[in-house]
């Protein structure tokens, strides 16, 4: 077979990770020569030539060197840009780049894994120890039709419910519960009231 046809195939079948260059010419049973070199040459682009894991190395290494110094990185995200770059027989997972992220010879931007730990909580708004007078505006808000309430969702934060019937736009919405919220309830209610 010839070599150009060869390589066509390998690109078009997504098996473009080769030890090296000579492997590739070899697994197409040609000769390493100056000429076989030549044709690999025009394709090399389209090839990623190294062991699996130099090449996973690379890849990494070019993801932590574009991010700005001492971010904060999604690890699943990091995952899945660098899994894009990659030829699609070679993946990687979370845990290279938690491995990664602790080498200093691949982490020079002192980049850290984003965890629950390390960023703001979600869930800040809906810790909240709910009071009798907060409670006291909320029922205000309740009418034939309308449901305003508190509830507690699974892991035990509360949250600020608004259930109205099909006369008032059949809403189903949660909210942090405080003053704004209140606010932003009140509005919607009035903005059904008019429809």
């Amino acid at each position: 077979m010839d070599l150009k046809i060869f390589l066509k195939n390998k690109i078009d079948k997504g098996n473009t990770s080769w030890e090296s260059r000579s492997a590739l010419i070899r697994s197409a049973g040609k000769k390493v020569n100056g000429h076989t070199n030549r044709i690999v040459k025009e394709y090399e682009k389209k090839f990623h030539f190294g062991s699996v894991i130099e090449i996973k190395n690379k890849a990494i290494k070019n993801f932590f060197d574009k991010q700005p110094k001492n971010s904060l990185i999604s690890v699943e995200g990091a995952v899945n840009i660098i899994n894009q770059d990659l030829p699609m027989d070679i993946r990687i997972s979370e845990t290279i780049i938690y491995s990664r992220l602790e080498d200093k010879k691949f982490n020079k931007n002192n980049l850290k894994g984003q965890t629950l730990d390390n960023q703001v909580s979600k869930f800040k708004l809906y810790d909240v120890k709910i009071t009798k007078e907060f409670e006291k505006k909320i029922d205000t808000l309740k009418s034939e039709g309308i449901y305003v309430g508190i509830e507690t969702t699974i892991r035990g934060s509360k949250t600020l419910r608004l259930r109205t019937d099909e006369a008032f736009g059949k809403l189903d919405k949660s909210f942090p519960p405080n003053e704004d919220s209140i606010k932003i309830i009140k509005k919607l209610i009035n903005e059904q009231k008019k429809i």
